[in-house]
């Protein structure tokens, strides 16, 4: 079969099976609410540390994507609350809980990271200038001790006429 043909076979088994299963929960609206609202706030946490990792100056994509895989599960934690089935509800927000808490402390270790990378960027460049300009007075102290020997060398020396 063709992958459209078994796309769509499989949605219409699973509108089916979603139409035909009887409600039988183990978990009440309350806890699978509470568990869908404190994987919004993590995801929440979760992006914020992302963005102030990013304003420290570090690389964020991966967290990026891993923020939208954690969205995703978020999303299907509310469809599943709006549509009934708490115990999805609380699995899809777990998920998703746990993906945001890795993010939120991965994002922090990145921007700690990012700023010990610019403080030693900085570091770097104020030794490479006061190197710069030690080799310099060196280069030139040097260059005036041969001169001066030079000058002595010349003016001690007497032109030869031959002729």
């Amino acid at each position: 079969m063709r992958f459209w043909a078994k796309l769509f076979l499989i949605s219409v088994l699973v509108v089916l099976g979603v139409c035909l299963v009887h409600d039988v929960f183990g978990v009440s609206y309350q806890e699978a609410a509470g568990q869908v609202a404190d994987a919004d706030q993590a995801l929440r946490n979760a992006f914020t540390s992302v963005v102030d990792a990013e304003q420290q100056g570090a690389n964020v994509s991966l967290l990026l994507s891993r923020l939208g895989m954690a969205g995703g599960n978020l999303t299907w934690a509310e469809v599943a609350l709006a549509a009934g089935n708490y115990s999805d509800a609380v699995s899809f927000a777990g998920v998703c809980r746990s993906v945001a808490l890795s993010v939120d402390s991965d994002a922090a270790v990145l921007g700690n990271n990012a700023a010990v990378v610019a403080g030693n960027w900085w570091m770097m460049v104020v030794f490479s200038v006061v190197s710069s300009v030690v080799f310099v007075v060196v280069l030139f102290f040097v260059w005036h001790r041969f001169r001066r020997g030079y000058l002595k060398r010349l003016m001690g020396s007497r032109p030869e006429v031959t002729g």
